[in-house]
């Protein structure tokens, strides 16, 4: 086996095992390797949370969620917060399946916390994004 094909058994996965790595440093000073399941929602939470229009490649990557956060906390809003992001998980990485999302609007603070629930391969995890009013000025502070 050369050297490419080990680099990429040993650190981008395969067609059964994804492979990634995350910001976070792991006990051994490298960054953290992440896998399976942990992969996608990775990759979930980097679409939902990166406001639509900010990506340097696709002017469509990211989401509008932050659009949401001075709506009103009603159904109809909730809705358009689960419709958005069914199409841009769909749109950006279909590679597991949502199985549920229940959006909670803060009582202290406009916003609302996000939880997608994800199926994968037999596996089953959740993604939680909170979305709220100090995200937002955070981004608009750094535009």
């Amino acid at each position: 086996m050369n050297l490419l094909d080990r680099f990429n058994k040993q650190i981008l996965g395969s067609k059964s095992k994804l492979f990634d790595f995350t910001a976070k440093i792991s006990p051994s000073g490298d960054f953290a390797k992440i896998k399976d399941i942990e992969v996608i929602l990775a990759s979930w939470n980097n679409i939902l949370i990166s406001p639509e229009g900010t990506g340097s490649f696709d002017k469509n990557y990211g989401s509008k969620l932050l659009n949401f956060i001075f709506e009103p906390a009603d159904d109809i809003t909730s809705q358009n917060i689960q419709n958005e992001i069914r199409t841009k998980l769909a749109q950006y990485d279909d590679r597991a399946k949502v199985t549920n999302i229940t959006i909670n609007f803060l009582s202290n603070k406009k916003g609302f916390n996000v939880v997608v629930d994800v199926e994968y391969k037999g596996l089953k995890g959740n993604l939680s994004a909170l979305i709220d009013e100090s995200v937002y000025f955070n981004f608009l502070r750094q535009s």
